[in-house]
């Protein structure tokens, strides 16, 4: 049997569809007829059309294995259908952004997968179809060199634009010299690419658009492996970490996820193409069993709640080829409760991996990660290459969320092409967090704005936030983050830190700490899905359905506090103009009483079925849970903390955290 872009030999596939992957390949017919009721418009619609391209994809996959004619019979309606689209793509970047790359790699894999099946003038005006847009993709990335999506290495219209241009290379073997220009262009792209990513697997644009354009990573890896055996899998740090930044960035529940950065909802993260590619390539049990929890349990939630299109259900083809029958599952329950990603400084916990499970996420790093911050500044002052681009990434430094089972406390704005300070779970001054708001790319226009007042200013080493302190002690967890590079600089700022202190998540504790050469007032924001209930002083409730939550604050200052409901409302994508996502959140602040030049607020969140008191005297703040006396003693300089922890034996364990 002859070789296919993409797969090689069909034969040892084929031999399975009964048996081995019986599984899989069913749902690969499922999705394929799905098709038939799909109304394809005569003229290019106004919205995404990245559906018709895998659409292709599957349709010519399914007839292969299953040789039904309805099949090769879709699939050629899709592909008529786009061939008659003089354009591809809607609004914006037409011609060369996703939905022509979309299409132009699925619409490449069909024609290779079908040729045999094709007459000459199918075959011609497939081919004819390839090139033309393969050129406009080819130069558009040659003459935007050094801005747009061209650069932009860590952002999904790169991964994907240049992968749909690969296949374009890969499938026109009639037109070698045309193919080996894209191919070449692809390659090249994709060495920085690899070379870029952070080696941890975190991805800094969130869960949403890992599971859609970090896919993209793993199709043109095997792509290149399976056209000329080059490896990314094998030399990727990225590929190797990357499904446990996306495991360790779950709800208790495992089918939701935590939503930093931009997240059209909290069902938009399930990838099992990618998790079946991930045990396969690292013989990973974990990922193998992640997968079939996708498919067996959660894959109907996403497919109806995800607002990412064209979504869960028309990856079937990837998880077909992708699943690996030999992989034996492991058990999650195996894995450790407390996971930290150092180049995004992103510290995620969990009570346990039961499904109703506490989870506490919490990041402070360099604006992108530290890789992509340090080596995107290092590329523009040495080539003038601008490859930073943020604008899914919050400025989220000190945030946190909390979920418990399928219910979340504390969260983010989903979301955001126009972003507030109070958005997120942060520390303001003066109701400021960072030097531009209330636009797109919050982190780069700062940043511009600080190089339009000094062009030499050191830029990749004072903005930014940093971790300098992680205890991971058993159960015990100490976490410090400090971000106060990012605050306007006319602020003086020369501390806003917070410490997390929690042990097995029976009770969660932070100390914010503010220190300037001016007076400010010092407000800390807490975002959450329900109002709270006032109780006394500064405490509140949250009558969470999965237990009863008080939420506790005392500062060394007089403080006030407020509620009120934000409402964010965003438009999803250029190419659907008209199509808006809409978040309610609601937002409990405390602040200053009155102007100060420090500050320091303990913010302490309990649950109602584990009995804690907490106390705040002098310089020492008491927890006493699970018949447990904890103590932190604050020194002259606030910053200085130290930590007291009974352990076992009824001895007490000594942490010290030094100031900034």
């Amino acid at each position: 049997m002859s070789s296919l872009v993409f797969i090689g030999d069909l034969k040892p596939y084929k031999e399975q569809v009964g048996g081995a992957r019986k599984k899989q390949y069913q749902r690969l017919l499922e999705q394929a007829d799905r098709y038939a009721s799909y109304q394809l418009p005569a003229q290019h619609p106004k919205e995404s059309t990245t559906y018709m391209g895998i659409a292709i994809m599957n349709l010519a996959l399914a007839y292969r294995l299953s040789e039904e004619e309805k099949y090769l019979s879709e699939a050629k309606r899709f592909m008529e259908a786009v061939l008659s689209y003089e354009k591809w793509g809607n609004a914006h970047l037409v011609n060369v952004d996703l939905s022509a790359s979309w299409i132009l790699f699925g619409l490449c894999l069909g024609y290779d997968w079908l040729k045999p099946y094709l007459n000459e003038e199918e075959k011609e005006r497939i081919s004819a179809k390839i090139k033309h847009h393969g050129d406009i993709m080819y130069q558009y990335k040659l003459d935007t060199y050094g801005h747009g999506w061209s650069t932009n290495y860590y952002q999904n219209h790169n991964w994907i634009n240049m992968t749909g241009l690969a296949a374009a290379g890969y499938a026109l073997s009639e037109d070698e010299e045309r193919a080996a220009r894209y191919r070449s262009e692809a390659k090249k792209n994709f060495s920085r690419v690899f070379s870029l990513l952070a080696d941890d697997g975190s991805n800094y644009e969130g869960v949403p658009y890992w599971r859609y354009g970090g896919m993209w990573l793993f199709v043109y890896a095997h792509l290149l492996k399976v056209q000329e055996g080059i490896d990314y899998f094998q030399t990727s740090g990225y590929l190797k970490n990357t499904f446990y930044y996306r495991l360790y960035q779950s709800c208790g529940d495992l089918e939701q996820q935590m939503n930093f950065g931009d997240c059209h909802d909290r069902h938009s993260g399930h990838v099992p193409c990618v998790y079946y590619k991930t045990a396969a390539e690292y013989q990973d049990g974990f990922a193998q069993t992640f997968g079939n929890l996708v498919l067996d349990e959660f894959l109907e939630a996403e497919a109806r709640e995800s607002k990412i299109k064209p979504g869960i259900l028309p990856e079937a083809a990837f998880e077909f080829l992708w699943y690996d029958p030999e992989i034996l599952e492991k058990q999650l329950s195996d894995l450790p409760k407390v996971r930290f990603f150092e180049d995004l400084g992103l510290l995620y916990m969990r009570e346990d991996w039961s499904r109703s499970s506490k989870v506490l996420t919490m990041k402070c790093g360099c604006p992108g990660g530290r890789k992509q911050w340090v080596n995107g500044w290092d590329l523009y002052r040495r080539e003038g290459v601008e490859c930073l681009s943020l604008s899914h990434h919050h400025p989220d430094n000190l945030s946190y969320i909390f979920a418990r089972g399928s219910e979340y406390l504390t969260c983010e704005d989903g979301y955001n092409r126009n972003i507030m300070p109070d958005n997120h779970n942060v520390i303001l001054v003066d109701g400021q967090y960072t030097d531009a708001a209330d636009e797109n790319d919050i982190y780069v226009s700062s940043a511009q704005k600080r190089l339009e007042k000094d062009p030499l200013y050191p830029i990749e080493e004072k903005y930014r936030g940093e971790v300098v302190h992680l205890e991971l002690d058993g159960s015990m967890v100490i976490y410090k983050g400090e971000t106060s590079g990012i605050y306007p600089e006319e602020l003086a700022m020369k501390e806003v830190s917070r410490l997390l202190f929690t042990d097995q998540l029976s009770f969660f504790l932070f100390v914010d700490v503010c220190v300037s050469e001016k007076e400010h007032i010092y407000r800390i924001i807490s975002n959450t899905d329900m109002p709270a209930r006032k109780q006394s002083g500064h405490q509140y409730k949250y009558p969470m359905e999965t237990g009863g939550m008080t939420y506790t604050v005392f500062s060394d200052h007089e403080i006030c506090s407020d509620q009120y409901t934000q409402e964010v409302v965003s438009v999803m994508t250029t190419q659907e103009p008209d199509k808006v996502c809409k978040v309610s959140i609601n937002t409990l602040a405390f602040q200053s009483a009155s102007p100060v030049k420090k500050q320091m607020f303990m913010e302490c969140f309990t649950f109602d079925e584990v009995h804690t008191e907490i106390s705040y005297e002098g310089n020492e703040l008491f927890i006493r849970c699970r018949e447990k006396e904890y103590r932190l003693t604050f020194g002259d300089e606030m910053s200085e903390i130290t930590i007291e922890v009974p352990n076992e034996n009824g001895e007490r364990k000594i942490y010290r955290i030094p100031s900034c």
